[in-house]
């Protein structure tokens, strides 16, 4: 199987066999209420999560209440995150990535990390909030320092499109972190996930059952299921 570990919504949601998708989901920006079920119904997951840009488009309470309402289905919490070009000021960021990180802590969820630019101050929150359940990085296109500095505190990365740029630093450190846990994702892009498997089993020179294997052994680590 396939795991998609974060992509959005695009159309209708379907069964696939042999493809499993995270989808991630802005509560704020949800129009439809019957999307969850959707995605439960299809046998896929789904992740809540206030990004950084709608982070006052909706109250902290009603988020927690969605949370509530959604707790046994839900995945994780997120994406949630600091971006420096969202419009919404640096610390008002903050002050909402600590009350999703501490809300996935209460609920015993992993959280799912949108970051831009802004790893140092996600190390520093992992420090302060010393977190029990996996964060995992999603879309994670840094060079190997940071990879390293995030890896040894804990934090899971997930990759996806830049992994196909055989420019991108990524492709030249993957094959050093193939023990590590890690995941793959499209986010939504024009990629298929069949792509990244192929293009990293490459990159680590294992064939493609191994990775799947491997990476379904790293999501149910990490997301306590498959």
């Amino acid at each position: 199987m396939y795991i998609d570990n974060h992509t959005h919504i695009a159309g209708i949601i379907e069964k696939k066999a042999e493809i499993l998708q995270v989808y991630a989901l802005d509560p704020a920006r949800l129009m439809d209420g019957t999307v969850l079920s959707d995605i439960v119904q299809a046998g896929h997951h789904f992740t809540l999560g206030l990004h950084p840009q709608s982070i006052l488009d909706m109250n902290i309470d009603e988020f927690r209440m969605m949370v509530k309402t959604n707790a046994d289905s839900l995945l994780a919490i997120g994406e949630c995150g600091l971006d420096t070009f969202a419009s919404t000021n640096m610390q008002e960021q903050i002050d909402a990535f600590k009350q999703q990180a501490y809300l996935a802590e209460e609920y015993g969820k992993p959280l799912v990390i949108h970051c831009v630019r802004s790893h140092d101050q996600i190390l520093q929150l992992h420090q302060e909030i010393k977190p029990k359940k996996s964060w995992i990085m999603h879309g994670f296109n840094r060079n190997e320092h940071i990879a390293r500095a995030l890896i040894n505190h804990g934090i899971v990365l997930s990759f996806g499109k830049e992994l196909l740029n055989e420019q991108h630093p990524l492709s030249t450190y993957l094959s050093e972190l193939k023990d590590i846990p890690f995941l793959l994702e499209t986010d939504g892009k024009d990629i298929r996930i069949e792509q990244l498997y192929e293009h990293c089993s490459h990159l680590l020179g294992i064939d493609i059952r191994t990775l799947k294997q491997r990476i379904a052994t790293h999501f149910t680590q990490i997301y306590g299921t498959i």
